[in-house]
């Protein structure tokens, strides 16, 4: 047998093992036997381990260029380095559900081994669900998908297709993967969510439980949305990073309900409210995942990066269907027999349940207008006149959300809990708010960015349009960049304090030096300042989205070597031409140099070179972009000088380019390093003090779990193990 056969065999044993997992694990839940649940376990541990193996054997196919598999002659080519010959695992239809099925595999493994000696009654119930959406998965490639189909009639080329040469940027080998992450992790609390329905177990045990899991999730869709910006960012040569792409969209949607869930959680485990809610939320978020995975495969919507239209759509939108009535069956008889209620209700808006509560309505509001905007073009088509909901649209009415979220980040750690009086305003409030005003008004004063320009474009054209279309036409680029600098003011004090004043009650008490005293309070409250470093990570995030409004743009052409332009404060001189060629493409350069101008208009320090190109790509048997753009920018800290070769006419020495001057566009890396910081040290375990004793301990409760295993498998019939109380 070859490597495509005993992958494929690989997949059907998985999917076998899928239906006996399930079938063990409701069997033994049913009949009491622990037998019957011990081998459902072993079962989803199995399957783990079978598609590891046959994961690994499709990368060994595209790194030893084995074209024998269609998949791997399709999506990878002899010139490809090895990075993009890995990232071409999930560079297409098939590669992508099999990497689904492999986290997912990976997931139910680890579920699995951190739940051996807790959560035991309702376990079963989580490896079924598991184990149904696998079978989903694991089926759908099995009959549309297959990775591991090969030719078998002629012979198989001599080289492949290659990966289409928009996706060959680095931010390409995280982006994907990173989507697909946060899609599959999110099954987990969907599954905890239905097992606590089904056995009436809707305190908040599983939501600690799965609490990792959800940030985990929330993690990787907001470092692959990040990937993702910058691929376009570098790639399509427009100078943003967010176009509102429908796939874009895909991916924001279960984000913003995931970060709904994530601070509404926190008022049902302390003040046992929002069951309803945050049970919705977890299937809404789960919806929203599978919903996302649907856009791309269903040639429902136009895109970039969607894949090939093909029935897999199909089976999509019953298995949507599906989970649509389902889970709206099982929290309606919950609601219904009285089993899902919350020990009171939000008294005050003001107050920190309320704002987060009120936090919720927003990001949800949000995801109206997304999925609105995504699927608009279809709706209208259908039932009226077809219309276009394009960038400008969508920033209307995102922008003022994304302003709102922005304060309501900045007020939250700081109202209290239940109610706020006035002493508790005064004391908290008055300087973040004070603060906040006095740094925009210096932004203001200074004219950063022109923003007294931008302010005086401000116009709201009352009564010359209809009131319907007054949010599209009116200019706001100017109060709403002075919005975002009072929120990120706002914001960024408060919780600059926490740390600073943490850290000095604790050096004077334990007599250490300040960054120790630092780095140990830190350690000690992980969530709370992990979540404190996420807000300044998005404080980061948000300026970076305020300069994209105040950035300037310009077409300009180039007659001849010496011959110049100017961009904000800064002139471009054309050197010339340069050419590359590798065995992969031909590459054009175009060279200019830049310089900082003096205060009276005359070239100064040289800041460096610029060289944009056109590429095109000769290795790769492509049709959709073998010619491509590879932007060139100079990072500085108040702006970056950004350029894109638009057409070129080497015998002329003429050259176009997209000239873009970008105000702090670093604070988007920042703010994403920031966040990604945050994220990691909030779910990072905590210490062990006695490690000795803990590990006795340990030891001493791994062998009570296999007695009491050994004496469950002999008595089917007694009650099962490990019933958390």
């Amino acid at each position: 047998m070859d490597t495509n056969s005993i992958g494929n065999l690989l997949l059907y044993v998985g999917l076998v093992v899928a239906f006996f997992a399930a079938a063990a694990s409701v069997v033994g839940r049913l009949r009491d036997d622990g037998r019957l649940m011990l081998a459902g376990e072993r079962a989803g541990l199995a399957l783990s381990g079978i598609l590891i193996t046959a994961s690994l054997l499709l990368v060994d196919a595209f790194l030893s260029h084995d074209y024998s598999n269609k998949y791997v002659a399709h999506y990878s080519d002899n010139n490809m380095p090895w990075y993009y010959l890995i990232a071409s695992f999930w560079g297409g239809q098939q590669g992508s559900l099999m990497f689904w099925c492999l986290i997912l595999a990976i997931c139910t493994g680890l579920v699995i081994w951190q739940n051996r000696d807790q959560n035991r009654d309702i376990l079963p119930t989580v490896i079924t669900v598991l184990m149904a959406v696998q079978i989903f998965f694991l089926g759908l490639m099995i009959i549309e998908a297959n990775p591991f189909d090969s030719f078998r009639v002629n012979m198989p080329p001599a080289n492949g297709r290659g990966l289409e040469p928009l996706l060959q940027n680095p931010a390409m080998t995280f982006h994907p993967p990173s989507i697909l992450n946060g899609y599959v992790w999110f099954t987990v609390p969907f599954a905890f969510a239905i097992a606590a329905l089904v056995h009436k177990r809707l305190d908040d045990t599983w939501i600690r439980t799965t609490r990792r899991y959800a940030v985990v999730s929330w993690a990787f869709l907001s470092v692959g949305n990040l990937f993702g910006g910058m691929w376009a960012y570098e790639e399509l040569g427009w100078g943003g990073f967010w176009g509102w792409d429908p796939v874009e969209n895909a991916s924001l949607m279960p984000w913003f309900t995931a970060t709904a869930y994530l601070h509404s959680v926190m008022i049902q485990e302390r003040r046992d409210q929002l069951k309803v809610w945050n049970i919705g939320l977890v299937m809404v978020t789960y919806f929203l995942t599978v919903f996302g995975t649907f856009l791309t495969r269903s040639g429902l919507i136009d895109s970039v990066h969607t894949f090939a239209q093909s029935d897999v759509g199909d089976y999509f939108m019953w298995f949507l269907a599906f989970l649509a009535v389902f889970m709206f069956g099982i929290v309606l008889w919950r609601v219904l027999d009285g089993s899902l209620k919350s020990k009171g209700r939000i008294e005050r808006i003001f107050s920190r349940e309320g704002v987060f509560l009120l936090n919720n309505f927003v990001l949800l509001g949000c995801v109206g207008v997304v999925m609105f905007g995504t699927l608009g073009e279809k709706i209208s088509a259908y039932f009226w006149q077809e219309t276009k909901y394009t960038a400008p649209w969508f920033n209307t009415w995102m922008v003022p959300g994304g302003l709102a979220l922005l304060l309501l980040m900045g007020i939250g750690p700081i109202i209290p809990w239940r109610r706020v009086t006035w002493a508790g305003f005064k004391k908290n409030f008055l300087v973040p708010l004070g603060v906040g005003a006095a740094g925009t008004a210096a932004i203001y004063a200074a004219d950063v960015y022109h923003i007294q320009d931008w302010v005086a474009r401000t116009h709201i054209p009352w009564g010359e349009v209809p009131l319907g279309r007054l949010p599209l036409v009116a200019e706001l680029s100017g109060i709403y960049a002075l919005v975002g600098f009072f929120g990120v003011f706002f914001l960024t004090w408060p919780l600059l304090v926490e740390y600073i004043q943490g850290a000095r009650i604790r050096a004077k008490n334990a007599n250490e030096g300040l960054p120790v005293a630092l780095v140990r309070l830190v350690s000690k409250n992980k969530r709370r300042y992990g979540g404190y470093l996420t807000h300044l990570g998005f404080a980061g995030l948000f300026l970076g989205f305020i300069g994209t409004g105040l950035k300037t743009e310009k077409d300009l052409s180039f007659s001849g070597q010496g011959s110049t332009h100017v961009i904000e404060d800064k002139q471009l001189t054309f050197l010339g031409f340069e050419t590359e060629e590798n065995r992969e493409y031909n590459e054009w350069f175009a060279k200019f140099e830049v310089h900082q101008l003096d205060a009276d208009g005359k070239p100064g320090k040289s800041l460096g070179i610029l060289r944009p190109s056109r590429r095109n790509y000769t290795g790769a048997n492509v049709r959709m972009s073998r010619v491509t753009t590879e932007k060139d920018e100079i990072f500085l800290f108040k702006g970056n000088v950004y350029l894109a070769l638009v057409s070129l006419r080497p015998q002329f020495q003429n050259a176009e380019v997209m000239a873009h001057y970008n105000p702090m566009i670093i604070w988007m890396f920042i703010g994403g390093a920031l966040l990604l910081m945050g994220v990691v040290l909030a779910v990072w375990p905590e210490p062990t003090k006695y490690p000795v004793f803990a590990a006795a301990m340990r030891q001493k409760a791994k062998g009570q779990a296999k007695g009491a295993r050994v004496a469950e498998a002999e008595a089917p019939g007694m009650a099962r193990r490990g019933v958390d109380s």
